[in-house]
């Protein structure tokens, strides 16, 4: 078994930027995205016998991010609720106003309030199969399920997702793809 002290350099260490954008991915701002991944790796930590034991620490890890970044959103929704932090975010893009960038974080919050809505199972395949490109193979071990379950989890995720979001999405106004 490894020393605890390795533990670090083995497991964590090779997946920061895997991890990293993991959280990036539903965690925008990069200052909550580094307290995300941190609040990772002391779950990681924390539970480092299971990570050990684990077929795929890989996926065990990127699912653990994935749940951290949840959190983070879940916690920053909290404190803008009770007026704890200020609401200007992260800076709009350049040659954008800020009706746009409001848009699009409103956009980005209704997307990360919506995975998070899916039950977690279907959350973290989606996350990992649409947002991370991973092989339903890879999926199905992070989940510790069949094959065909994560992809049931994936389609059924998916459905769920569009139609929470369909007010989000471009041409919504038209129904079968007609002008």
């Amino acid at each position: 078994m490894d020393d605890d002290g390795l533990f670090y350099g083995r497991y964590i260490e090779p997946l920061e930027g895997r991890m990293l954008r993991t959280v990036r991915r539903v965690v925008w701002d990069p200052d909550l995205a580094r307290d995300a991944l941190q609040d990772a790796v002391v779950r990681l930590w924390q539970n480092r016998e299971r990570l050990r034991r684990h077929p795929n620490p890989e996926a065990l890890a990127v699912r653990v991010c994935y749940h951290a970044a949840v959190d983070a959103v879940r916690r920053g929704q909290r404190r803008r609720e009770t007026g704890g932090v200020d609401l200007e975010g992260r800076p709009a893009a350049p040659g954008r106003g800020p009706a746009e960038a409001l848009e699009e974080r409103e956009q980005h919050e209704a997307v990360v309030r919506a995975i998070a809505a899916l039950p977690r199972q279907q959350a973290l395949a989606v996350l990992m199969r649409v947002v991370e490109e991973q092989s339903y193979a890879a999926v199905a071990q992070a989940l510790e399920c069949a094959e065909v379950t994560a992809r049931i989890h994936v389609m059924r995720g998916r459905s769920h997702l569009r139609r929470i979001l369909a007010p989000f999405a471009p041409g919504r106004a038209r129904i079968g793809g007609a002008a």
